[in-house]
């Protein structure tokens, strides 16, 4: 960084994996994924694990309310905090209380949850 300059928050702190550039996960956009009274959203998706390819998971968080999700690629360093809570593969939807509210597709989907709120879907 040269003297004297400011660093701005849209400016991504890269910090290096082996040869890979990594991006915190905290410099993604966030998107809204849905709402809910009961404090669960449902994904549905592909994953060939499956028998039957169809794969069905509740996303619990801490409360009622309004979730958001940094949506991150292959070159986001996600925090020890998160935790794995489904992966898919193709595409996942996912439904609140009343509708469907997102839809993703790539190669492979990775859910995490962190805390009350905290929520990644990671595309790659």
């Amino acid at each position: 960084m040269q003297p004297g300059r400011v660093l701005q928050a849209t400016e991504p702190q890269i910090k290096l994996k082996g040869e890979i550039k990594m991006k915190n996960y905290k410099e993604y956009d966030k998107e809204y994924i849905g709402g809910s009274d009961i404090a669960t959203l449902v994904l549905v998706g592909f994953n060939r694990e499956v028998d039957n390819g169809l794969k069905i998971e509740p996303l619990h968080f801490g409360g009622d309310g309004s979730y958001n999700a940094y949506v991150v690629d292959a070159d986001a360093e996600i925090g020890n905090h998160y935790k794995e809570v489904a992966s898919f593969n193709s595409w996942l939807k996912i439904y609140d209380d009343e509708e469907l509210t997102k839809r993703f597709e790539a190669d492979n989907i990775t859910v995490y949850r962190a805390a009350e709120m905290g929520c990644i879907i990671k595309l790659h």
